[in-house]
Order: C-alpha cells, then sequence, then structure tokens
C-alpha cells in the first residue's frame, strides 16, 4: 500500500528524535560553572592582592576588584551551600551524559531499522519497472531521516563526552575546595594562612586551566 511520505508517521525512530533534540537542548553545563566561579571568588578573597590581580589594571582603574571584594564577602557566607550546589551539579553533569548516550545507542539502533528498511524498499523498487514515484519519494525520506538520525547522534556524543569531562575535572577538586572554604574560616593571618593561600591559588589555577 502506498503511502504519502508527509503522513508517514510510523518510520522507525521518529519519536526517539524528538526526545533527542529535546534533550540537547536542555543540557548544559553552565549551572556548575557558575557556581565555581562563586567559589573562586570565595577563594580569591583570602588573598586581597590576588583578588586585585584578578581583575587586572582596568578592572582596578573602574572600581571591579571593590565590587568583587564586596561580592565575595557575601558569598563567603553561602560558601558550603555553593559547594554542595556543585557537588549536586556534578552527579547531573553524570546523569546527563548517560541520558545523551542513551539516546545517541537509541538512534543508532533506529538508523540500523531505517537501514533495513531502505535496502528492502530499493529491492522492491529494482523489481518493479523503474519502480513507483511514492516508493522513491518514500525511500528519499528514509535516507534523509537516516542522515538526520547520525548527525544528532554524533552531536549527542559530542555533548555527552564534554559534559563527564567537566564533571569528572571538577569533581577532582571539590574536596579540597571544601578543606580550603574550611580553613579560611579557620585559620588566622601568619604562617597557616600563607600555606592556605599557596594552596588555594594553585586550585584556582587548576580550576581556571
Amino acid at each position: 500500500m502506498n503511502r504519502s511520505v508527509a503522513t508517514d508517521a510510523d518510520a522507525p525512530g521518529l519519536s526517539d528524535h524528538a526526545a533527542a533534540i529535546r534533550a540537547l537542548a536542555q543540557a548544559s553545563a553552565g549551572d556548575l560553572q557558575t557556581t565555581l566561579r562563586d567559589l573562586r571568588t570565595v577563594l580569591l578573597s583570602a588573598d586581597p592582592r590576588a583578588l586585585r590581580r584578578s581583575v587586572g589594571f582596568w578592572g582596578r582603574l573602574i572600581g571591579r576588584d571593590i565590587r568583587l571584594a564586596a561580592e565575595a564577602r557575601s558569598l563567603r557566607e553561602r560558601s558550603g551551600i555553593l559547594l554542595r550546589q556543585a557537588g549536586f551539579e556534578a552527579e547531573r553533569l553524570h546523569r546527563q551524559h548517560a541520558t545523551l548516550s542513551g539516546h545517541a545507542q537509541r538512534l543508532r539502533d533506529a538508523c540500523v531499522q531505517l537501514q533495513q528498511e531502505i535496502d528492502s524498499l530499493a529491492r522492491r523498487q529494482a523489481a518493479a519497472e523503474g519502480g513507483t514515484p511514492a516508493g522513491t519519494s518514500r525511500l528519499a525520506h528514509l535516507v534523509t531521516l537516516r542522515s538526520a538520525y547520525e548527525i544528532t547522534a554524533s552531536q549527542l556524543d559530542l555533548v555527552a563526552a564534554n559534559a563527564l569531562a567537566i564533571a569528572e575535572r571538577h569533581a577532582q577538586q571539590l574536596p579540597r575546595l571544601s578543606v580550603l572554604l574550611d580553613q579560611q574560616h579557620g585559620v588566622a593571618a601568619g604562617k597557616g594562612h600563607g600555606m592556605q593561600l599557596s594552596s588555594a591559588m594553585r586550585t584556582i589555577d587548576e580550576l581556571e586551566a
């Protein structure tokens, strides 16, 4: 039975492809990066000179260092919450990686089914004398769908890999951040403070690498 390409709603993977597109649109690592920027500001506040250097000459000229110091004082009171939030965001990125990878695999499975249907339809078209217009249109439609699925699956792979890389990279820093924030709250100026600042600056450098 010939079916119109425009009304062909039962091709393999259509619902999976729509779900994958929605997942891509919702994927983001921005919340974790924003939280880590706030934690970086808190760590910088342990050394006023480092905080001033972080905004550069022009930033100091327009008073960005003053605003950043005020922001750091406010953020310092929420540093524990920020640290837990960063941990939750890293876990979310791990889940995001698993979700996107699952979508990619389902699209690849759909590509296999589409290829089987493409091969079967191509044989039927070849057996008919010159094929049928409806068959030719449907064949082109299925080939286009398969290409779209392959492109989306590749995008899913890239975004999933990026989510995992960010989560694993920064998750390794969270225990050190916790220790440094505890030190920042409890260590007074002196030798220990100098060691704290050194560790804090190394951690900041690694977060920004």
